[in-house]
């Protein structure tokens, strides 16, 4: 799992490392952006365009909805400043 600074992690970084986890799990299941798109009721293009960040506004919720429906689970963990 990993755990989020906010005070050192960006969004943008945030939804990198997302992508990042998510096509290496639709490459590990060798699912196509099209079947992903099917398991979650999204279009191929907007698949494509999610997890290219060219989809204009593509927020970490996207993101979160195309992991889980490929079966991976996004934690986050929120704690006070030490």
């Amino acid at each position: 799992m990993t755990v989020v600074d906010w005070e050192e992690t960006e969004v943008p970084k945030l939804k990198e490392q997302l992508t990042t986890k998510i096509l290496a799990e639709m490459e590990k299941q060798g699912l196509s952006q099209g079947e992903v798109g099917r398991l979650i009721g999204m279009d191929r293009k907007n698949v494509n365009k999610t997890l290219r960040g060219t989809e204009r506004g593509v927020s970490i919720n996207q993101l979160v909805r195309i992991a889980n429906g490929i079966g991976l689970k996004v934690d986050m963990i929120i704690k006070r400043k030490k």
